[in-house]
């Protein structure tokens, strides 16, 4: 069953909507990027290539030559995935290991070697402030350790 099928259950048949109609269009959590894109999804691309060592520039959501290149970048070193133009497409979402499916409740994640709170919120598409909310023994953003269980909330 489809999202949009699934987000608006008012609508008795698919096949048949109507002009003015309205209906909830859930959110795309990866969506497809390209050079001249804008926004938080960009930024979210640009944090974990700034992570991974490939992207030098700033954390602007604008997807510029820079972002382009790095995009690129990262494309050749993943074997599974083609090298897209440097365009940013679901395999390379998950390439990156963002989290692309909605999360409808609280999930378990256990911390990697290297990953901060701010990391971690950019794979899984949530704010740090939205990690910390649900997680009180989390009491400093900068102090989580490998191998340590939190939890992270459904997805924005």
């Amino acid at each position: 069953m489809s999202d949009l099928i699934i987000n608006n259950p008012q609508i008795e048949n698919p096949d048949i909507i109507f002009v003015g109609q309205a209906t909830q269009i859930p959110p795309k959590l990866c969506p497809t990027l390209r050079l001249g894109d804008r926004g938080p999804d960009v930024s979210r691309i640009q944090i974990l290539l700034q992570f991974l060592g490939v992207y030098s520039g700033r954390i602007d959501g604008i997807f510029g030559p820079l972002t382009h290149s790095a995009v690129k970048e990262w494309q050749s070193t993943v074997k599974e995935i083609e090298i897209s133009s440097g365009i940013v497409d679901t395999n390379t979402w998950y390439s990156l290991g963002f989290e692309c499916e909605p999360r409808p409740a609280i999930t378990q994640y256990m911390v990697r070697p290297g990953s901060s709170l701010y990391i971690i919120a950019a794979w899984f598409g949530v704010t740090v402030e939205s990690i910390m909310r649900i997680n009180p023994q989390i009491t400093d953003p900068n102090l989580i350790f490998p191998g340590q269980v939190i939890n992270i909330p459904a997805s924005l």
